[in-house]
């Protein structure tokens, strides 16, 4: 019985000290990231033609 009482003293101190814990992050509530990296072989810039050509739809 002893160690019950110290058991929840312990516990309200830890609360007292650190806080209440976050909410638990659910499975469904998470969403797999994967690195990637930018396409290679594209041009640094693009010409006025052709951005307008592209704003343009054709």
């Amino acid at each position: 019985m002893e160690k019950k009482v110290t058991d929840i003293d312990s516990a309200q101190s830890r609360s007292a000290q650190f806080g209440r814990l976050p909410a638990r992050v659910r499975p469904d509530a998470t969403v797999e990231m994967l690195e990637t990296s930018p396409p290679q072989g594209r041009p640094a810039a693009v010409t006025e033609e052709q951005r307008q050509v592209f704003l343009a739809g054709g």
